[in-house]
């Protein structure tokens, strides 16, 4: 009987031991030959620098909706740290130069890393402009137009732009909107389309578009960089199925997605840096308009009727190209 009491008080304080080890290693359920790694994102960014007649600047705010990011094994092996059906919002603004923002962490397998994939659905970001249409046009006391007008001198204030990478329900790929409103009831953003040029007849003196499906007309719209290796084919910019994919290493489209190389052997911190330096690119005029002041004047141009038989008229600066950032993973321990 001793001896079944003996064995039973062995079992008992050998359970507690563990109990206790596992409370000190804080459960620690990873297998062996895994690590945990976290990866954290900050923003690089700079002034403008006016060249010639093109001007460059850089967002202020920004903002990254991502729905995968995965590290690439040398040996080919492909593992995510963020995977998600709808974006996730991360608010780089506050995570500028030696600040960075968690974005999430993953126990992985052990190993030289060599590479990464990373998808996101869209960027937001916020710049100095303002906004100019005809005196036809339908928007010619839209509320972003009225604020940007004083007599003859363009008024510039912050704006929040989205540029779209990955179809998104109404909004496809190469897609880019304006904050123009927020919704009366809900207080949720309200996004605009803006058309590319007006004509004055009637259906198509609108620039701000608003829509709950993709507009589609043959005035055109404001929309990112056009190159078809990197979007490929248009006609599956609406199509949700068909992926946008950032690859390190690819030089596609002028991307710009390099890493250094680590090994996972314990826990590491990773820093994604995101490069916005003077990404968005137009062209000034240097005519002594309105438009000749060195900030961003958006507005549509005018072909007199019948088309192609007149001048064109800009109503702001012309030559937008939004480009991609540049990418840049590493060690951050």
């Amino acid at each position: 009987m001793s001896d079944v009491k003996g064995t039973c008080v062995a079992r008992m304080v050998g359970l507690a031991l563990v109990a206790v080890l596992m409370l000190l290693v804080g459960c620690d359920d990873r297998l062996p030959g895994e690590a945990e790694v976290s990866l954290y994102a900050s923003v690089d960014a700079g002034s403008a620098e006016r060249t010639e007649s093109s001007l460059s600047i850089t967002p202020s705010n920004y903002v990254v909706g991502l729905t995968y990011f995965a590290l690439e094994r040398d040996d080919g092996l492909v593992v995510p740290i963020i995977e998600s059906d709808d974006p996730i919002r991360y608010d780089l603004s506050d995570a500028v130069g030696s600040l960075s923002l968690f974005m999430g962490k993953k126990t992985i397998p052990l190993g030289t890393y060599t590479g990464y994939r990373m998808r996101f659905t869209y960027l937001e970001m916020d710049m100095e402009s303002s906004f100019e249409v005809p005196s036809w046009s339908t928007d010619n006391t839209h509320p972003l137009v009225s604020a940007s007008r004083d007599e003859d001198v363009m008024v510039h204030a912050s704006h929040t732009f989205r540029m779209y990478f990955n179809t998104d329900g109404p909004y496809w790929k190469r897609d880019m909107v304006v904050q123009s409103g927020e919704d009366a009831l809900t207080g949720d953003p309200i996004w605009s389309w803006m058309h590319a040029s007006l004509e004055d007849t009637d259906g198509r003196r609108s620039f701000f578009v608003e829509s709950e499906t993709h507009p589609i007309d043959d005035l055109g719209f404001i929309n990112l960089f056009d190159d078809r290796d990197f979007w490929q084919d248009p006609a599956d910019y609406g199509d949700p199925e068909t992926l946008i994919t950032i690859v390190s290493g690819s030089t596609v489209g002028g991307l710009d997605a390099s890493i250094t190389p680590f090994t996972v052997s314990m826990d590491r911190d990773l820093l994604l840096t995101i490069d916005i330096f003077e990404t968005f690119n137009f062209y000034e005029t240097d005519d002594g308009s309105k438009y000749d002041n060195g900030k961003l004047d958006i507005g549509p141009y005018y072909d007199e009727i019948p088309i192609g038989t007149g001048d064109l008229t800009w109503y702001g600066d012309h030559g937008f190209h939004p480009f991609m950032p540049s990418y840049t993973l590493a060690p951050a321990d």
